[in-house]
């Protein structure tokens, strides 16, 4: 569970509810379901409209991401590497067969090592991984473009709901007591839009974004990695290779992000 999603955006709408009660608002007033089912909804059809109905389930997915976290274990995958490196010299690819048929390890660690194992050059792994790497990216990237339409029509449809509240006041003009709510309601939808966007949608993919970032690192690190026990690198020099890509990942703790 990523605790600190859900502490973000609980903190998000307490500040934002909070600060309207201390300056005399009333929770109230925000509750609006015709502001809800312009702004939220109408954007929501919009932003189905420009995505594609496969990059749908992507951005469900991606929620996943978002409020329960992904371990990212660099440092544990990294001397996981340099052991079966290890066992290659001594023993031969063949000897990590072992390891790749077990059914418990990284999957992505696995898929490069059967490569390795099957007599692939370190070009070849290379070639292969890195495109299976893009496709991987690309379909992350559908699931964070979707949030971030959203986000960025939301917004806009909150200006809509505005516009059509301001033209039901119009149409009251000779009842002075129903203008003042009228367009305290009509705000609303302002307020929907770009609360919504600024609180939910581009925040999400902001951090679907570092998500991808991490794991195309960590898939980096495994394919240099194997490409080194393909090239049968010495185990020094592979640790050195291997470390970079630790950054502040290391220190032999689990990451959550």
């Amino acid at each position: 569970m990523d605790f600190f999603s859900i502490v973000g955006v609980v903190a998000a709408f307490v500040g934002i509810v909070g600060g309207m009660v201390l300056e005399g608002g009333h929770p109230s007033a925000l509750l609006q379901l015709t502001a809800f089912l312009i702004v939220v909804v109408g954007s929501l059809g919009a932003t189905m409209v420009a995505t594609l109905p496969s990059d749908l389930p992507f951005a469900l997915r991606a929620l996943k991401w978002v409020f329960l976290g992904a371990k990212y274990d660099f440092h544990g995958l990294m001397e996981k590497i340099l052991e079966l490196a290890n066992l290659a010299r001594r023993e031969g690819l063949l000897a990590l067969e072992t390891y790749a048929n077990g059914g418990q390890g990284d999957p992505f660690l696995v898929k490069c090592l059967t490569l390795a194992i099957d007599g692939s050059s370190a070009e070849a792994i290379r070639e292969i991984v890195e495109v299976d790497m893009h496709i991987a990216e690309e379909d992350a990237k559908a699931g964070l473009k979707f949030w971030e339409t959203w986000g960025a029509l939301a917004p806009t449809i909150g200006v809509l709901g505005a516009v059509l509240g301001l033209m039901h006041v119009m149409s009251v003009l000779d009842q002075p007591s129903l203008i003042g709510p009228g367009i305290a309601v009509a705000f609303v939808a302002t307020v929907y839009g770009v609360g919504f966007a600024n609180v939910v949608c581009l925040p999400m993919s902001f951090k679907l974004k570092r998500h991808v970032e991490h794991e195309q690192l960590l898939k980096s690190m495994v394919l240099e990695g194997v490409v080194g026990i393909q090239s049968c690198a010495a185990p020094g020099a592979l640790r050195s290779r291997l470390r970079v890509y630790l950054g502040g990942h290391g220190g032999g703790k689990d990451k959550k992000h």
